[in-house]
């Protein structure tokens, strides 16, 4: 088999590299075989398989994953995120199998030129450490998927194509596998250069996610189909042990640092709520894993364009992740475990009033009304009440007693359009220094941070009963550096666990999976309305007092109850059956 390697060849063009090789041949006569005889070239080559890995920004365009969980509603009029949760784009992938094939012939062919051995070794890691990514993303999916790493060519015959699929649990310890021998030949580290390549906590940092994963569909999942989805109950123990083992060896690595250079937890001064925001616009820092890299103008994406607030949008859409109260909610107080807002038949002088002493990391991740952003403030009320208690709402129209005030606020909410219904919007990764033109954002996509792994080891230790004193220190790392009180051992419950986790890694891709893996989903979403939080004004005859109602319902949602079946809990195979009849579709489908 021959892969063209255009865009390899491309990428030398800019560069100026390989000197020698360019020397040789001219640029359009490079062959796949001159690829084996330089190590630029076999890095090279695995470039596209890197980028095509299904994580960063713009995956879904509009949709973002947490419009498939309890963070955010997705308010754009006809788009709708409220069922058939194992059909939607953001859960699907069979188009895996492009970069497993790639990478298969990689390593079938690394070894046959002339790199040396230990380029060999490394570059296979590397390689093995992408197809394990892979196969990772198809498990959490869709269950046991075929196992392939041979070469396949289109020239094979179409029975040897078409394979089979494999137990959920032959896969993950395959993906098992793969890592821990990516780990024995990864380089310990790499130069600036290469940061955003994969080294040997990268691989024990993926070790760790994918072992968690299946450990809690061993605890919490039903084997079907004969093992095609599902893992054995008597497997979560090891599971457990292997999850918690990886991710104490990131931690213990002492390569990564949880983020503090706003916020000392050690004694509790500087601005929590700004330093958690800076995780994710301060480019390469030293809590970042492995992320996903992006250049301006090279190579940009558009995730400012689908989250800047209403009045703040440099032109299309805006608003596309609107943040649920349940979100909001699950933010505890400093010094209450509750997160629930107590608005009802209440007056306030400020918005600041109502979210005083919430956990630090709400304002670092969510914009409420008042939130200063870009020399103003996120302007957020529903409508106005006068001295005699009539209600105005007209959007884009004065206030009669106050015509300097509109009687909606700029960025609503609003009950029409594909504007923020909720009456909050997403502020972690949005740019805040300048606005951004539509689909020129190049802020990088983080994939792994260390928060994750302290995560990680709290809930395997918990759930794997485990060393219980380690999983409570590492979740008490994490609450510190947020600025919250440490748990106690007494706290250290699963509900605690999972509620840190939410809040910690809210909007980053990794609540729907938890759903799935915890088999909650059926539990959150029951024919359910989501909510959000409608402030209004009252005008005062010399200021205004702000009031909150709690909002279900139209146009939430666009007016729709969300509805996960158990079938959501793997994704739709049918796209995949109908080029490969080998394949039985998951339950439910």
């Amino acid at each position: 088999m021959r892969y063209k390697i255009l865009l390899i060849v491309m990428i030398i063009a800019f560069s100026g590299c390989l000197k020698n090789v360019l020397d040789r041949k001219p640029l359009n006569r490079i062959s796949d075989a001159d690829v084996w005889y330089s190590a630029t070239l076999a890095e090279l080559y695995l470039v596209p398989v890197y980028d095509a890995l299904p994580i960063g920004f713009d995956r879904g365009g509009s949709v973002h994953e947490s419009n498939m969980t309890d963070e955010a509603s997705q308010p754009y009029a006809g788009v709708t995120v409220v069922n058939n949760y194992g059909n939607l784009g953001l859960a699907l992938n069979t188009g895996a199998y492009t970069p497993i094939r790639r990478v298969n012939y990689y390593l079938q062919m690394i070894g046959t030129g002339s790199l040396t051995a230990d380029q060999v070794k490394q570059l296979s890691a590397e390689a093995r450490f992408l197809r394990a990514y892979f196969y990772f993303d198809l498990a959490k999916k869709y269950g046991g998927m075929p196992i392939i790493t041979e070469a396949q060519s289109k020239d094979d015959e179409l029975e040897t194509l078409q394979v089979s699929r494999n137990k959920e649990d032959e896969v993950y310890g395959f993906v098992l596998s793969e890592l821990d021998a990516a780990v024995a030949d990864l380089p310990e580290s790499r130069d600036a250069a290469n940061r955003n390549r994969a080294v040997k906590t990268t691989a024990l940092a993926l070790k760790a996610r994918a072992a968690l994963y299946a450990a809690s569909i061993a605890k919490f999942g039903a084997v079907q189909l004969n093992g095609l989805v599902g893992i054995p109950q008597e497997k979560a123990a090891f599971y457990y042990t292997e999850a918690f083992n990886a991710s104490k060896a990131v931690i213990e690595s002492d390569k990564y640092q949880l983020y503090t250079k706003q916020y000392d937890p050690q004694t509790a001064t500087g601005d929590a709520s700004a330093n958690f925001t800076s995780i994710f616009t301060d480019r390469d820092n030293e809590e970042i894993i492995f992320q996903k890299s992006y250049s301006k103008p090279a190579k940009m994406h558009s995730y400012d364009t689908y989250n800047y607030p209403q009045s703040f949008k440099p032109g299309c859409c805006g608003n596309a992740q609107a943040p649920t109260l349940e979100m909001v909610e699950s933010f505890e107080f400093v010094d209450n475990v509750n997160g629930t807002l107590n608005v009802a038949g209440k007056e306030f002088n400020t918005p600041d009033e109502v979210f005083a002493k919430k956990d630090p990391r709400f304002e670092g991740t969510i914009m409420r009304s008042e939130t200063p952003l870009l020399g103003r403030t996120v302007q957020i009320y529903r409508g106005i009440y006068d001295q005699g208690g009539t209600l105005y709402e007209v959007a884009n129209t004065p206030f009669p007693a106050d015509p300097s005030m509109a009687q909606v606020g700029r960025d609503g909410p609003y009950t029409l359009g594909d504007v923020g219904k909720t009456g909050f919007y997403v502020k972690k990764y949005l740019t805040t220094s300048e606005i951004t033109p539509e689909s020129q954002s190049w802020q990088n996509y983080i994939d792994f941070r260390l928060a994750e792994m302290y995560l990680t080891l709290a809930e395997a230790a918990f759930e794997g009963n485990l060393d219980q004193a380690a999983g409570l220190n590492a979740i008490n790392a994490v609450r510190k550096r947020a600025g919250m009180p440490e748990l106690t051992a007494v706290d250290f419950t699963r509900e605690r666990i999972r509620n840190e986790r939410k809040v910690e890694l809210a909007y980053e891709d990794k609540r729907f999976w938890d759903i799935r893996r915890w088999r909650i989903g059926t539990t959150l979403f029951q024919n359910t309305s989501i909510h959000g939080l409608w402030p209004y004004l009252k005008y005062t005859g010399s200021g205004y007092k702000w009031t909150y109602v709690k909002k279900s319902g139209a146009p939430l949602d666009n007016g729709q109850a969300r509805v996960f079946l158990e079938r959501d809990y793997y994704s739709n195979l049918s796209g995949y059956i109908a080029t490969n009849p080998k394949i039985e579709n998951n339950p439910g489908w």
